[in-house]
């Protein structure tokens, strides 16, 4: 039973795990105009607090769906180590 939990588990947060991912490369192209604004200011420094506030979630974002990854990999390598 613990070994189903850790199998199932792992799917299912796996599964959660690849909708963020596919999440994430959706909005990973940006629009023409946003690609444009990019060459002008590389380093960024010319920035607005939105701006790096908003770079900012996305680094955290990106951090989760990594996480969630981790873990569903932890899960699943837990549950089909666990003898039936």
């Amino acid at each position: 039973m613990l070994d189903d939990t850790f199998t199932y588990g792992g799917w299912a947060v796996g599964l959660l795990a690849v909708g963020v991912w596919l999440w994430l490369a959706r909005r990973a192209f940006p629009s023409f105009d946003v690609f444009v604004r990019g060459f002008d200011d590389e380093l960024g420094l010319s920035g607005t607090p939105e701006e790096r506030a908003r770079r900012a979630r996305w680094h955290q974002i990106r951090q989760a769906a990594v996480a969630l990854t981790a873990v569903a990999a932890l899960c699943l390598s837990i549950g089909f180590a666990i003898p039936d």
